[in-house]
């Protein structure tokens, strides 16, 4: 599970969403950067990022409407939908979660800030969303380090999730400051390394006792929903790593369990093992159709996510393939059995459109002159 692995059959949709200045578009561009999508990383400072690329956005320094934007990673193909954070656009948000494989819930590790997660944490719950809990910003939590810190965070968290957290990582702290982490379902800690990818080192002797007591817990929550991990446990036999993966990915899809991983969108670090989360733990199409009630008999399905209105381009549709294949010249039935016909079918990575002839089950595109199809809605090549 290090590195390699299986492909994933297609392409994964991944929301990322938070409360307003948690540092979602800046995980975004980290992201772009990391996989090779962008040749700079941009800033919200500079004006340049491709998040909140719209002239209002820019004027706000915030994001008032979904960003898309894909890459590939280790050969599989990810759309990312970057989402609003205030709350005045939450209903914006709540319509791109829907139809996403899995959501990243981007957190600042300050207790003041952990309440405003309630709202969008319940709404995933609530429509069984998986989703991970990246906390940003790790390497500015005011210098509380050590063991308390990071377990005082979690029950935090835990206050205002319905469902049980697992962490992923610890923190190695130096003089205050969080320099690296221990992954714990690897076993391995790694040091940052500002804007590359972080190195592997040798266990600090004096975190094998907190390595060891997390992880415990770590295989405890997830064996809470594992019989044969719960045995294994109980019988002190530690569980192969396969498995150990093998239980997060299955926990995660079931919505039974949230994932917490650690880093710091701005500096880069943590989001080479987030981007290694979502290939080998986040759903397959296949699971999101399922729990969207959509079996694939009738042919193509898509999921409107978002409406945009451009100069350009007029009417765009920014649409997840939840089964089938759809071209550009198709037309798409609502339920009422009203039909639309596709003009242009394009990649849109914020603001610039990339034509395209076709997509497939696990795609995000951008449909053109749905004209009187409006956001939410569900559409198939089958009319009725």
């Amino acid at each position: 599970m290090e590195d390699g692995g299986p492909r994933a059959d297609t392409a994964r949709c991944i929301a990322i969403a938070g409360p307003y200045g948690s540092g979602k578009t800046t995980l975004l561009e980290g992201i772009l950067s990391h996989t090779g999508a962008i040749n700079r990383k941009g800033t919200i400072e500079a004006g340049n990022t491709v998040g909140d690329a719209s002239v209002e956005a820019r004027a706000h320094s915030m994001s008032v409407e979904v960003n898309s934007a894909n890459c590939s990673y280790l050969g599989d193909q990810y759309f990312f939908v970057d989402c609003p954070g205030s709350v005045e656009f939450f209903e914006e948000t709540r319509n791109a979660l829907q139809a996403a494989d899995a959501v990243i819930v981007v957190a600042e590790p300050a207790p003041d800030k952990i309440s405003a997660l309630q709202p969008l944490l319940k709404t995933l719950v609530d429509e069984n969303i998986p989703h991970f809990i990246f906390v940003n910003k790790i390497d500015k939590s005011d210098g509380m380090s050590g063991t308390g810190h990071i377990q005082g965070l979690l029950q935090q968290l835990q206050e205002v999730s319905a469902k049980p957290l697992v962490l992923r990582q610890i923190p190695i702290w130096e003089n205050g400051i969080a320099t690296g982490f221990v992954d714990l379902a690897l076993e391995r800690a790694f040091v940052y390394r500002e804007h590359a990818i972080s190195e592997v080192i040798k266990l600090p002797a004096d975190l094998a006792e907190r390595e060891e007591s997390a992880r415990y817990t770590m295989l405890e929550t997830l064996s809470d929903y594992d019989d044969h991990l719960m045995e294994e446990l109980l019988e002190d036999i530690e569980p192969p790593a396969d498995e150990v993966f093998e239980t997060l990915k299955r926990e995660l899809a079931e919505g039974l369990v949230t994932p917490v991983l650690l880093g710091s969108a701005l500096k880069d670090n943590g989001i080479r093992r987030l981007l290694k989360a979502l290939r080998h733990e986040s759903p397959t199409i296949a699971q999101t159709a399922e729990r969207l009630g959509i079996n694939g008999a009738g042919g193509a399905v898509v999921n409107v996510l978002k409406t945009y209105h451009t100069p350009h381009s007029g009417k765009l549709s920014l649409v997840r393939v939840l089964s089938g294949k759809i071209k550009d010249g198709d037309t798409l039935f609502t339920k009422d059995g009203n039909g639309e016909r596709i003009a242009g079918l394009f990649d849109l990575v914020g603001t610039t459109t990339k034509k395209r002839d076709g997509a497939q089950a696990g795609d995000t595109v951008a449909l053109g002159r749905l004209e009187d199809v409006q956001t939410g809605q569900m559409l198939s090549l089958k009319r009725g």
